[in-house]
């Protein structure tokens, strides 16, 4: 038997709602899809059956690594074992992923690619705005491997991360609906904290032998989930431990762009301020710095220098690479106009 090209690789729980619609978007995309689903007590397994999906069960140890290696591993029982062979790449998606692709254009990609992994943009539709970022969704099975509790990540055998390269949005684009609402956002967030925490005693266990890079990934991880549960306070803390104690690192950059985001939504907009010279020293995108800077400005009542600031600004991103809707821009600008009308530039 011939090895296929590329296969989508889902894990699942309880996904019959939202399971349909991501294998019918899967159809042409890929070779095979393999749904490994991790103790359902719906039909789950039923419906990746009738769509065509080859079907594996596991436990859930409350490791999504884990769970996305024992899918990488196993082979379903109704794929003859003397002549399956494994794809040479996968797709990882989950079920409320929706997938966009043009199917020869993709294996165009993958046939040139040289890289052991590739980056594909999600547009992720967020119930207080969507964003657009890439995320490493395509991979070589063979080569790289899952690690990670929670917000998991692929790494190459010595732990070390792949080298990666895009892959254009012609040929492959997700939508992922997870946060497109607020309840959904919090469920989440609830669950990716209580295993963030477990990945946290882990590492206090180890004590001096643990890795300070895991260390710092897992507070700027803690952090977001806080701040995405709504949990504002904790969210701040674990951030202001992160700045403490890893200075001048990427995890101390990210954890500097999300405390700013706090902190002027909830009203501390001189915080705000010092928050963003500090990113603007430590080299974070200078539109992004000055939109945020716009805001607080605003909110101070100086709309004239708010506007000053955001005359140069034509796109969002920040420090992750997230592209926020542009919509977002237009109605600040909207807003900050109406502020101008009502405040005297004499009173700047």
């Amino acid at each position: 038997m011939s090895c296929p090209l590329l296969a989508a690789s889902i894990i699942v729980r309880d996904e019959a709602e939202l399971l349909p619609a991501c294998l019918e978007s899967l159809a042409f995309v890929v070779d095979e899809i393999h749904v490994h689903d991790t103790g359902s007590t719906d039909d789950t397994p039923e419906i990746a059956a009738r769509y065509g999906a080859g079907v594996t069960r596991g436990g859930w140890s409350d490791d999504f690594a884990a769970a996305r290696n024992e899918a990488q591993r196993e082979h379903p029982a109704t794929w003859v074992p003397a002549t399956w062979v494994p794809a040479t790449w996968v797709l990882a998606v989950d079920a409320d992923h929706r997938v966009t692709a043009d199917p020869r254009a993709l294996r165009r990609v993958l046939a040139e690619a040289t890289t052991d992994a590739l980056t594909v943009e999600v547009d992720d539709a967020h119930h207080s705005g969507s964003y657009r970022q890439l995320e490493t969704r395509l991979y070589r099975p063979d080569r790289l491997s899952w690690s990670g509790r929670v917000h998991e990540r692929l790494i190459r055998p010595d732990g070390s991360a792949p080298e990666r390269t895009p892959v254009p949005v012609t040929a492959l684009r997700l939508r992922h609906l997870g946060h497109a609402t607020y309840p959904d956002r919090i469920r989440r967030a609830e669950r990716n904290l209580a295993l963030a925490q477990r990945t946290v005693d882990d590492l206090a266990a180890q004590g001096r032998d643990a890795d300070r890079r895991q260390i710092a990934r897992t507070l700027l991880a803690l952090g977001r989930d806080y701040a995405a549960a709504d949990r504002h306070q904790q969210a701040v803390d674990t951030f202001e431990t992160l700045r403490d104690l890893f200075p001048g690192t990427r995890e101390w950059l990210h954890a500097t762009d999300a405390l700013a985001r706090i902190v002027l939504a909830s009203g501390y907009d001189k915080i705000c301020l010092v928050l963003v010279a500090q990113l603007r020293d430590a080299g974070a995108p200078r539109a992004y710095c000055d939109w945020l800077a716009a805001q607080a400005l605003a909110q101070l009542g100086d709309p004239h220098e708010a506007a000053a600031l955001l005359s140069g600004v034509t796109e969002i991103i920040d420090t992750t690479g997230r592209r926020r809707d542009p919509a977002a821009l237009r109605e600040l600008r909207t807003l900050i106009d109406r502020l101008r009308v009502l405040t005297p530039a004499s009173g700047r």
